[in-house]
């Protein structure tokens, strides 16, 4: 578009949207606000200059006008602050342009390259104008985005402008990951071997998408019709929209489709430039912004970012890297005339790949074939092998094929599809395979297309194997893929990256996160060659890190073996032995190890038994022919699983897609011999146990109850989710003894999942808990009365550990999420009764559960009570049925030499969505089943040789069940782990402690979540049943081991004197506080520095990747300490925190104590403020009761010194005095309250307060304020929350943080609480005390009042009583979890105030928080409409631009007065 009007004073709106792939711009008049000029433009990650081809653009269609100028999109903030122009948050400009072209809009779906955000509007009551009510906008994940789609194009290898016609063609949706592209691949690439057509996987994709928006962005709020949709991919795939459409039930009237979507941010940032930044800038020549873009420095400044280490220091070394990994020349064997070669075939069929090797009889390699599969492994493999056999004939001679075996992921469809007389799983194959070519290997790595394997080896035999879950990151498509869009070739990935002087830093992310992170790069003038080199090591990073989880690299052995085909790049090599600090060995044959290792197999079990031959012969093979039948409804189940049917020439099907062996079947189920093959399929299931099965059955039988005193004609709905799965047998009988009728929901399906999604609050909640909305909806069309689903936060303990009360966040939890924003009661006029109970004893819960019900339903103490006998009778024959069933098995497998596998999990995974049928795979291979709850004497075990506190009955179970394990010879343990559960992480490190200390065995530990994995499953089942198989073998016999003291270094009274303990900061002024109490206990107790880049590094090393962010960057903050030099030669220990609950915080010295051993520092005690001090740690050393009354003292005052300094900083006269004098003043309150106890606290107070009145400062024009909560590390903690604080600052906020004081208080506030309301039975010490903590805290906050209010700015504290009173009909007060009802009493009284802006801080994999912040934002909102609550995620990789861009979205709402602070 241009303009003939180009007179010398034409004056224009110029709005530039610098994307995550593209750049836009758009010029408008600034009278008629019409669009003049539009462009849009991929930039290649040459942001910078995009922007000036966008200027020149411009430029040369209106050479003598004058505009002003707005940037914005994810790559625009640093480019405006260089060139000194208005910069807008690209959801925020989108909303200006949204309310300027449409009348009437429910919500803005608005999909980018690697951002997707919606909006969400709300009309003005009072003056009918459209307002945004909120904005979402995607954490660090590009999943469900443009680069999604270019991801699954590539896969699917069609050009992406190809990839809507594609999907338009599709008929039948599968079921594929849309949480992330690396997962969809998983999801893909089996089905499209399988010939599922790629029109249907392109239309599953767009459905992934739809689902991966709608759940992941709505987070519980009310898509609103109509909804307009924008953003490239949007435009572009028109399919696309009408997936969404279809999924939200929308009319072509509700579906708004721009007229051009792709500019609208653009047109936005243009529109701002004469509202929110009218005036706000000088009017130029595009010339003067052009000029500015070539400056050198400016570029440089553009370009800052650190550097990796080289590959190589000099050409000597890269030379000896070279010759030590020669791989060998391979020649194929060239046949004589006449001869007859006899071989061996070993085919892999990998996921990416078909591989195979023909041997001969003294296992030399013949010959080899590597080709991509296309999509169609069966007839890239058949090919070559014609091939091959052509060559022979054309040379005279014969190729006689002695056997066959094949092995990878399409292992079964060889096997059945040449009739091969062996097939092994690919973990064993690849061991077979180095231990011919490397003997005494310890340890073998082997990386693929999409998978990578851990093999260790103890004398030949495999001991332990780990394989990548359903995430492929990391793999050799992950670098292939990142290859491609560099355009560097495959082959010269190598070369590039050792051409590379300044490597990227990475780190370890998966492939969609990682598109933000190379973006960032690219920005900062990182060239390819130093990209590729960032690549080759985050692969590297990521198997340590991510999935093999080690740190202490010495497990590794001393003979280090890789292989695969990623092994066959050069740079992931040498990353690797960069990692690791040691030479390893690359395999001769990298590439096709896997088709070795099955021709080595199948060579010896042909030669041991000598089968019959099977193998369909060369011949065979050129006659060889195959059909497909897609989407083959199997009819024997309401699942009616898509099957493939795959129907061979020589009369062999093969089946897939099927959820159970009943798939397998074909034929017409009305058919006598169809129905007489399914009954010998059952009796086949059923000949081996399988408990959760049994277990299910009986958790959802109706059990013998008393005949009710008056029939009620109200029907309770029991939904089949979370403890339900525990509880069922109680409640059932309970309301059907009281003569209610009961209504439970359906057992889950993917479909009831779904029509669920929407209303899921946190995108990252474990599946489990996401399943419960669609359960509800269940409920609902079922038309029950009312639903009942109680918050229950702690239980009897069931074992011999007294502290095993609490129940999981997410359990107790999901009803106050469900009440705050999927409330029955609001959608469809259903009551939920959701009451909290605390049931630490059954005297607790009788009184709690009568008075509930007399005060519900009227209903007599008494006739509860004989209810309440009746359900602990249910649940008791449920449990002693279960114990029964238990012992049978094992006494089964003990008296014939077998083995069972105790499947441990949590209750509510024996849902077989969630499980996603894992039992059956064991009972397929002759497995008996165990659950964890049908061990009786799991019970009865000791478990203080634990590292870890038992906090709860479902880990005690988890834990014991492996000590069983460990300790009997028919006994092998499984763990069931949800993604996002971050209790599963640190109970999985300590299983696997035990059984190793035990007796040397090793569990198996599978993370699941919503996406169908059962491939990746299977292959981990076999490997792991194949390496039980081989230890039997070997080791018939245990040795057995008791457990040792856990804790075996201790800090002694001699320590107070010798050691200077190490505190790791919460807060820096915690941190003093804390160790000046310690201090005066005689403890040298000193304050670390704040920990950042090399505290998250070393934390993200030595703890578990799945512990929350919080843990790791305190643990990292000691390790840095400890390998600093700073401590070399003296002795030291660590301080670290600790509270007995739910929360991690319980178990960081249990991870502190395995960090510490696997860097080197077993001997470095830990103490901690627990009192009790269960494991004997710090014998030395307890927190004394006038430590504790200092403490408590202290919080306050530093609570009101923060408070000081963050209303003065922002108004400060002179720069820098604020920060001064709260320093100063820190230091007179922490050495006053050292050397005297709280009189010196006083005085020392007493100065801090005189040093902050003399601080200068100008409060005339007062600025938005914005809350900071969440969990309180992240909150408090600077390295941890990427300067959260300061950047708002200085972006225009005046800051509020949530008080310590409240953080300590509220674990003995709500104990108090709960006692003195649920009159609880508690040892009268216990209430003494925990009502002498709220006194001593009140007395506290007087002192502090008494003294504060000298300073005018001084506010009152609102005390805890008074906190939660207006936020208990969101959170009782009662309820504890995380940061509980501190989150929405701070938000609340903060509101009422005035505040508008709240950021919700909480790491990745917290469960309270999503309880307690985002579960509950929606009733917030609610309430305060004009509230502004923006939830951050974080962890150790979050990139602090992915942040950045989100917290814009905050800054810029509050600079257009869509949020108006009312202070």
């Amino acid at each position: 578009m241009s303009n003939s009007n180009n007179t010398k004073d034409t004056q224009l709106f110029v709005g530039i949207d610098v994307g995550s792939t593209t750049t836009k711009i758009v010029a408008i008049d600034p009278e008629k606000h019409e669009i003049l000029l539009s462009n849009y433009k991929r930039h290649n990650a040459a942001q910078a200059q995009s922007l000036q081809n966008a200027l020149t653009f411009f430029e040369s269609n209106f050479p003598n006008a004058r505009i002003r100028l707005a940037l914005t999109g994810s790559g625009a903030k640093h480019l405006a602050e260089a060139l000194g122009c208005c910069y807008i948050q690209e959801v925020v400009a989108n909303s200006i342009a949204l309310q300027k072209e449409y009348a009437d809009v429910g919500t803005a779906i608005e999909l980018g390259g690697q951002d997707a955000k919606m909006i969400f509007f709300r009309r003005d009551p009072a003056t009918q104008t459209l307002n945004v009510a909120d904005m979402r906008m995607n954490g660090s994940c590009a999943g469900g985005t443009g680069a999604f789609i270019d991801e699954i194009a590539s896969i699917l290898k069609v050009p992406v402008e190809e990839f809507n016609e594609l999907a338009s063609q599709g008929s039948c949706i599968y079921d594929i990951s849309g949480r992330c592209g690396v997962y969809a691949k998983t999801d893909i690439q089996p089905l499209l071997n399988q010939g599922i057509s790629r029109q249907d996987l392109a239309l599953s994709s767009f459905h992934a998408i739809a689902k991966q928006t709608i759940g992941g962005l709505a987070q519980g709020l009310d898509i609103q019709k109509p909804v307009v949709f924008e953003g490239g991919p949007l435009t572009f795939n028109p399919t696309l929209v009408n997936v969404f459409a279809e999924r939200l039930g929308l009319t072509p009237e509700e579906t708004l489709r721009p007229s051009h979507p792709e500019i609208m941010i653009a047109y936005g940032a243009a529109l701002s430039l004469d509202g929110m930044f009218a005036g706000n800038s000088s009017w130029y020549a595009p010339k003067h912004y052009l000029e500015l873009l070539d400056n050198p420095k400016l570029r440089a400044h553009l370009q800052a970012s650190a550097d990796g280490p080289r590959f190589f220091e000099s050409e000597e070394e890269h030379r000896a890297f070279n010759e030590r990994h020669q791989l060998p020349e391979f020649t194929p064997y060239v046949p004589k005339k006449g001869e007859t070669v006899h071989a061996y075939l070993g085919i892999d069929s990998g996921s990416t790949t078909t591989k195979f090797v023909l041997m001969d009889e003294n296992e030399n390699i013949l010959d080899s074939f590597y080709a991509p599969n296309e999509g169609d492994p069966l007839t890239v493999a058949r090919t070559a092998l014609l091939t091959i056999h052509d060559r022979y004939e054309k040379s005279g001679a014969s190729l006689d094929i002695i056997a066959a075996g094949t092995t990878g992921y399409g292992e079964l469809l060889f096997s059945k599809a040449f009739s091969t007389e062996c097939h092994v799983v690919e973990t064993v194959a690849h061991a077979r395979a180095a231990d011919k070519y490397i003997k005494d290997a310890t340890f073998i790595l082997d990386i693929g297309g999409q998978d990578m394997k851990a093999i260790w080896i103890d004398n030949g035999i495999i001991t332990n194997i780990v394989v990548n879950e359903a995430c492929s990151s990391g793999c050799g498509s992950f670098l292939e893929n990142f290859a491609s869009s560099l355009h560097i070739p495959v082959e010269e990935i190598a070369d590039a990256a050792f051409s590379s002087d300044h490597p990227a830093s990475l780190g370890s992310r998966c492939t969609v996160f990682m598109n933000s992170s190379i973006v960032t790069e690219q920005r900062n003038g990182k060239q390819s060659a130093d990209i590729m080199a960032g690549l080759c090591r985050s692969i590297i990073e990521n198997v340590f890190t991510k999935v093999i989880r080690i740190s202490n690299l010495d497990s590794l052995g001393n003979k280090i073996v890789v292989q695969g085909g990623t092994f066959r790049n050069d740079a992931v090599l040498r990353a690797l032995e960069q990692y690791t600090g040691r030479e390893v060995i690359r395999a001769p044959y990298p590439g096709i190890m896997g088709a070795i290792g099955a021709a080595l197999i199948t060579k010896e079990r042909f030669e041991q038994n000598h089968p019959a031959k099977t193998f369909i012969g060369i011949d065979g093979v050129a006659d060889f022919s195959y059909t497909q039948e897609a989407n083959a409804p199997c009819p024997f189940c309401a699942n009616h699983c898509k099957r493939t049917i795959v129907r061979f020439s020589n009369g062999n099907s093969w089946v897939t897609n099927n959820r159970c062996e009943r798939g397998e079947i074909l034929g017409d189920p009305k058919d006598a011999s169809v129905r007489q093959q399914l009954e010998d399929a059952r009796k086949s299931r059923e000949q081996t146990p399988n408990l959760f099965k049994l277990r299910q059955e009986l958790l959802f039988k109706d059990y013998p109850c008393p005949k009710a005193a008056k029939e009620r004609d109200i029907t309770i709905g029991l939904p089949r989710v979370l403890s339900y799965w525990e509880t069922m047998p109680f409640w059932t009988t309970f309301w059907r003894a009281l003569g209610f009728k009961i209504q439970l929901s359906d057992l889950s399906t993917r479909k009831i999942y779904e029509e669920g999604l929407s209303a899921v609050t946190s995108d990252t909640v474990c599946f489990p808990a996401k399943l419960v909305h669609g359960h509800l909806r269940n409920l609902a069309k079922k038309g029950v009365d009312r639903i009942f689903m109680p918050s229950i936060t702690t239980v009897t303990s069931e074992n011999t550990e007294s502290t095993s009360e609490s129940m999981c966040a997410i359990v107790k939890g999901y009803p106050i999420v469900i009440r705050n924003s999927d409330n029955p009661e609001k959608r469809w006029h259903i009551p939920f009764d959701a009451p909290l109970f605390h049931w630490y004893r059954s005297e607790d819960r009788n009184r709690q559960l009568t008075g509930y019900m007399e005060k519900t339903f009227g209903i007599s103490p008494a006739e509860t009570r004989q209810a309440i006998a009746a359900a602990d009778d249910a649940e008791k024959q449920f449990h002693d049925e279960m114990h029964r069933a238990g012992k049978a098995v094992l006494d089964e497998v003990t008296a014939n030499g077998s083995y069972a596998v105790v499947l441990a999990s949590r209750p509510y995974q024996n849902d077989a969505l969630v499980n996603h049928d894992l039992p059956e795979m064991f009972t397929s291979l002759g497995i008996p089943v165990l659950t964890a709850d049908s061990l009786e004497e799991a019970d009865h075990v000791d478990l203080n040789m634990s590292r870890l506190d038992i906090v709860n009955n479902y880990h005690a179970r988890m834990l014991s069940t492996a000590i069983l394990a460990a300790r009997n010879p028919h006994l092998e343990y499984v763990q069931i782990v949800s993604f996002g559960c971050g209790h599963d992480a640190y109970l999985s490190d300590e299983i696997i402690r035990l059984m190793k200390e035990i007796s040397g065995k090793t569990p198996l530990v599978l993370k699941l979540d919503e996406s169908d994995i059962q491939g990746p499953l299977r292959i981990r089942v076999r490997s792991f049943t194949e390496t039980v198989s081989m230890n039997h073998a070997v080791h018939p016999k245990l040795d057995i081991h008791p457990l040792e003291d856990p804790y075996p270094v201790k800090f002694t009274k001699e320590d107070r004197r010798k050691k200077i303990v190490l505190v790791p900061n919460t807060s820096h002024a915690f941190c003093r506080i804390m160790s000046a109490a310690m201090r005066g206990q005689h403890i040298q107790a000193e304050p670390l520095e704040i920990g950042r880049e090399e505290a998250i590094r070393l934390g993200k090393q030595y703890v578990h990747n799945d512990i929350c962010f919080p843990c790791q960057i305190v643990i990292g903050e000691a390790l840095a300490a400890l390998k600093s030099g700073k401590y070399d030669g003296k002795e030291v220990a660590i301080g670290m925190g600790k509270y007995i609950g739910d929360c991690r915080l319980t178990h960081y010295s249990a991870l502190l104590r395995k960090a510490l051993d696997d860097a080197g520092f077993r001997d470095v005690p830990i103490l901690t403020n627990d009192d009790v001090d269960y494991h004997n740690m710090h014998p030395g050393f307890r927190m004394s009761l006038g430590s504790a009354i200092r403490l408590a003292f202290a919080l306050p005052v530093i609570d009101v010194l923060e408070e000081l300094l963050r209303k003065i900083r922002p108004y400060e006269k002179v720069a820098g005095s604020a920060n001064r004098a709260f320093e100063e003043g820190m230091d007179a309150v922490v050495e006053g309250l050292e050397l005297h106890g709280i009189s010196g606290l006083k005085k020392g107070f007493r100065k801090a307060i005189d040093l902050m009145n003399r601080v200068e400062y100008d409060r005339t024009n007062r600025r938005p304020r914005v809350l900071i909560v969440g969990e309180y590390l992240l909150n408090f903690h600077p390295g941890a929350n990427h300067d959260i604080e300061d950047y708002l600052e200085h972006n225009g906020f005046e800051i509020i943080e949530a008080h310590m004081t409240d953080v300590i208080q509220k674990s003995y506030f709500y104990l108090d609480a709960q006692i003195k309301e649920y009159k609880l039975k508690k040892p009268l010490d216990k209430k003494i005390w925990f009502s002498t903590v709220d006194k001593v805290f009140d007395m506290a906050h007087n002192m502090t009042d008494a003294i504060a209010k000298k300073h005018p700015l001084y506010t009152p504290a609102c005390r805890m009583p008074d906190l939660v009173k207006a936020s208990d009909p969101i959170i009782h007060h009662t309820f504890d979890a995380g940061e509980g009802v501190l989150i929405p009493g701070e938000i609340l009284h903060h509101a009422k105030d005035g505040c508008r802006s709240f950021v919700i801080l909480q790491p990745f994999g917290c469960l309270p928080n999503h309880v307690v912040g985002r579960g509950i934002s929606k009733r917030l909102k609610e309430m305060y409409p004009d509230a502004q609550i923006l939830p951050l995620d974080y962890d150790p990789d979050v990139s602090f631009a992915n942040i950045e861009n989100r917290l814009q979205m905050l800054i810029m709402n509050a600079k257009s007065g869509n949020i108006k602070d009312k202070n």
